[in-house]
C-alpha cells in the first residue's frame, strides 16, 4: 500500500512559510509563541487554561487532509479529496512527534537570535510540554490517534495535549467514551453552525449525511470522561443572527460541553476568496453574541476574555472542572 505523503508543491509550499514538515505531519511555531518567547504576551491557552505558550508544539499528524471544506479556513478547500487513511499508510506516532520535536527546534533555534528573546524560557521551550493537535487537518483521520495520545502521556515532559476535531468521525468519539487512556486533556469539536442548511453552506462536509455526523458525535462527547469543548467560529451575518439562537440553544444541549469557545472568523488565507473583511467581527461583537447565548443557555457563563485574539470563554455552571488546568495529568 502506498505510504501518506504530501505532494512536493504542498510541502513546499508549508516550509516556505515555516512550517516543519515530516511526511504527512507538520508542526509551526505560531505568532503567540514567538510573543511569549520574547515576554510580550501568551495565547488564551495559556491565559485561560494555564498550558505553556512558549512550550506549545502546534502540530497536525495529518497536516492537508480533512473531511470539512469549511469556508472560513486558510487552506485550499479543493485540495485534499483523502477522507479515508488506512493504518498501513501513515507513520507511527512515535516517529511522528519524534520527528516532529526535531522540526520544532530547528524553527525555535532561528529564534533564539533574537536580542530581546527570554534565553531561559527560550531554553526551556525547545522541549514542548502542551501539544495542541490542531494546526490544520483532520486529527481523527490519523488511523493512529489513540496510540499517539498514550505515547504523549508517556512522555515525561508532557503536561497538557489539546485536540480539535471537525466531529465527522463520530467512531472515534464513541470509541474514546470507555477508553480513558487514550483521552486529551481537553477535546475540542468545532460547532460552527446551528442548523443543517448553515452547516451545509459553511462546512460543507464531503459526507452526504455530514449534519447527522456531526450529531452523533456530540452525542458521544456528553459521555466522555475528559474536558469537552464547543469552538464557534462567528462568522459576522451568517451564523450569528438571532433567529439562530434557539437553534444554538439546542445544540450545546445535545453535547453540554464544559467549556464553550466564541472565536471571531478571521480574515486570513483561501478564506479571503470566500468570505469578505466585514463578515470578520471586532471583538465586541464576539462578546455581544456570547451574551446571546448566555441568555438563551443560562446553565453557562463567561469566565474569560481575550480582547487580541478576539475570543471570549464560557463555562458551564455545573462543570467540574475549574478553567485553569492547576493538575496536569500524564
Amino acid at each position: 500500500m502506498e505510504k501518506l505523503d504530501l505532494p512536493e508543491k504542498i510541502k513546499n509550499n508549508l516550509i516556505k512559510k515555516q512550517y516543519g514538515v515530516y511526511n504527512h505531519s507538520a508542526v509551526q511555531i505560531c505568532s503567540w509563541t514567538k510573543k511569549a518567547l520574547t515576554n510580550r504576551g501568551v495565547c488564551y491557552k495559556e491565559k485561560f487554561y494555564g498550558v505553556d505558550c512558549s512550550g506549545c508544539m502546534e502540530m497536525s499528524p495529518v497536516s492537508m487532509w480533512c473531511q470539512h471544506n469549511c469556508t472560513f479556513c486558510w487552506r485550499p478547500m479543493e485540495y485534499m479529496k483523502n477522507i479515508e487513511i488506512d493504518e498501513n499508510q501513515v507513520d507511527s506516532p512515535k516517529d511522528i512527534i519524534d520527528n516532529l520535536i526535531i522540526q520544532r527546534k530547528k524553527l525555535i533555534s532561528g529564534i533564539g537570535g533574537h536580542n530581546q528573546v527570554d534565553r531561559k524560557k527560550w531554553e526551556e521551550a525547545l522541549i514542548p510540554k502542551h501539544f495542541a493537535i490542531s494546526l490544520s487537518g483532520e486529527p481523527t483521520l490519523y488511523p493512529k490517534l489513540n496510540e499517539m495520545i498514550r505515547y504523549l502521556k508517556s512522555l515525561e515532559t508532557t503536561k497538557t495535549i489539546f485536540i480539535v476535531s471537525n466531529g465527522q468521525k463520530y467512531e472515534y468519539f464513541e470509541n474514546l467514551i470507555n477508553d480513558e487512556l487514550s483521552q486529551p486533556t481537553q477535546l475540542y469539536v468545532s460547532i460552527d453552525a446551528p442548523t443543517e442548511e448553515l452547516y451545509k453552506k459553511i462546512n460543507c462536509s464531503v459526507f452526504s449525511d455530514g449534519w447527522n455526523r456531526t450529531i452523533k458525535t456530540l452525542e458521544a462527547l456528553k459521555k466522555i470522561k475528559c474536558r469537552t469543548v464547543y469552538r464557534m467560529t462567528q462568522i459576522k451575518g451568517l451564523n450569528d443572527l438571532d433567529e439562530h439562537l434557539e437553534s444554538y440553544s439546542k445544540i450545546i444541549e445535545i453535547g453540554t460541553p464544559d467549556i464553550i469557545e466564541v472565536k471571531a472568523y478571521m480574515h486570513l488565507g483561501n478564506s479571503q476568496m470566500r468570505h469578505t473583511k466585514d463578515q470578520m467581527p471586532e471583538y465586541v461583537e464576539v462578546l455581544e453574541f456570547a451574551k446571546k447565548i448566555i441568555y438563551i443557555n443560562n446553565n453557562y457563563e463567561i469566565v474569560g476574555e481575550m480582547e487580541p485574539s478576539r475570543i471570549v470563554i464560557l463555562k458551564r455552571k455545573d462543570s467540574k472542572y475549574e478553567t485553569l488546568i492547576e493538575k496536569f495529568e500524564n
